[in-house]
């Protein structure tokens, strides 16, 4: 579970890099045109130009800081968003907010400016904001940093108004600043949207493995086992497919509780389980059918080769070494499929199987004979 979240994030990541990279080269690319457009422009002041030029230039250097650092993951990255947010912000606020109107900056040129690139550049980083922060303190950053970006707008059309001077212009700039306004709320609705969709996944996840999981031993519990043996069976109905069963516990496992008490019984069902998982094959299902008795499904396998499965699972048992000079050992009983069978009757004869091993010596393998379902002959014996 926790590795396939993993798995999700850090794939989730890879994306974040790649559009950083793709964007962060557009931007490049539009700035780089923004600076041939201030140079070629005849009605800026040299000054002005001057000022623009080296912003502009200030930019493309951070920029290209920040994709190299996203190339060779030489920072965080969550750190790095951080820091190109505040960064942008404080671009933005001075460079398309204050500074223009005390270097005297018309209402005409604020409109040309707004929908060239101020309110884009604006919109980008309240989006941005949305995704570092968390619901309250997003809406408090964003909001904050565009409404003060809206209230510099007013403010320069105000004071022209008091002047008696055109406003058209600025009024169309509040419009589209407006009209961005109405774009980010859909953004927050979005963003907000998409993290309680992985909440919601995440939730269904865990739901999932405390459903079909057993948590102390991280095998599947005896409710997905009998899933998957149903499941099998169909397709063996279907298809034809061979495949066998096994029911395994292990042996006095009540005198290991008495004698070592519950906490190492449960050390030794997690052992002996990881163990089991290690020497099964890929396409097995092993799971705990409860209490010390564990199920074995091995898909396409002749009883012959899955007594021999069995045996080689039983001998690496006796090999555990975690209860001092206490032996370890477990009893199998193994059961094919045939047409006939149910369910009930496959689980009946591998049932029988164990006991028939148990009531035999415990620490062996037994297998249900095919021809009679009311017996059983020793695979293997200890």
């Amino acid at each position: 579970m926790h590795s396939s979240i993993e798995q999700e994030r850090q794939h989730f990541d890879q994306q974040r890099r790649r559009t950083y990279q793709i964007a962060g080269s557009i931007g490049i690319l539009m700035v780089t045109i923004d600076i041939f457009a201030i140079y070629f422009d005849p009605q800026d002041p040299p000054l002005l130009k001057f000022i623009y030029i080296a912003n502009d230039l200030l930019l493309i250097a951070i920029t290209v800081w920040v994709i190299w650092n996203i190339t060779a993951r030489r920072m965080k990255l969550s750190l790095l968003e951080r820091i190109v947010f505040f960064v942008f912000t404080a671009e933005s606020l001075t460079f398309n907010g204050f500074l223009p109107p005390l270097l005297g900056q018309s209402l005409t040129q604020r409109w040309n400016e707004t929908i060239n690139d101020d309110i884009w550049f604006l919109l980008m980083i309240c989006t941005l904001g949305f995704h570092l922060f968390s619901d309250r303190r997003a809406l408090a950053i964003v909001g904050g940093l565009y409404g003060l970006s809206v209230a510099i707008v007013g403010g320069q059309t105000l004071s022209v108004l008091m002047g008696n001077g055109e406003i058209e212009a600025g009024l169309r700039s509040l419009q589209i600043y407006g009209m961005g306004a109405i774009f980010l709320c859909f953004i927050y609705i979005v963003s907000r949207y998409r993290a309680q969709a992985q909440r919601l996944q995440i939730e269904y996840k865990l739901i999932h493995e405390w459903a079909f999981i057993d948590l102390l031993t991280g095998l599947v519990n005896r409710r997905r086992c009998e899933q998957v043996l149903q499941e099998a069976i169909e397709r063996s109905q279907r298809y034809g497919e061979i495949f066998t069963i096994c029911f395994w516990d292990l042996d006095h496992f009540k005198k290991i509780n008495d004698l070592f008490g519950h906490e190492m019984g449960d050390q030794v069902l997690r052992q002996v389980s990881q163990l089991a998982q290690l020497l099964v094959r890929s396409t097995d299902i092993i799971g705990r059918w409860g209490g010390e008795e564990f199920f074995l499904l091995m898909p396409r396998t002749r009883k012959n080769e899955a007594a021999a499965l069995a045996e080689r699972l039983r001998q690496h048992i006796t090999l555990y070494n975690g209860l001092n000079q206490w032996v370890v050992s477990a009893s199998f009983g193994l059961a094919e499929y045939q047409p006939t069978d149910t369910q009930a009757t496959l689980l009946s004869r591998a049932d029988r199987a164990l006991y028939m091993s148990k009531r035999n010596g415990r620490n062996r393998v037994c297998m249900a004979s095919n021809e009679n379902e009311k017996t059983a002959f020793y695979f293997f014996s200890q």
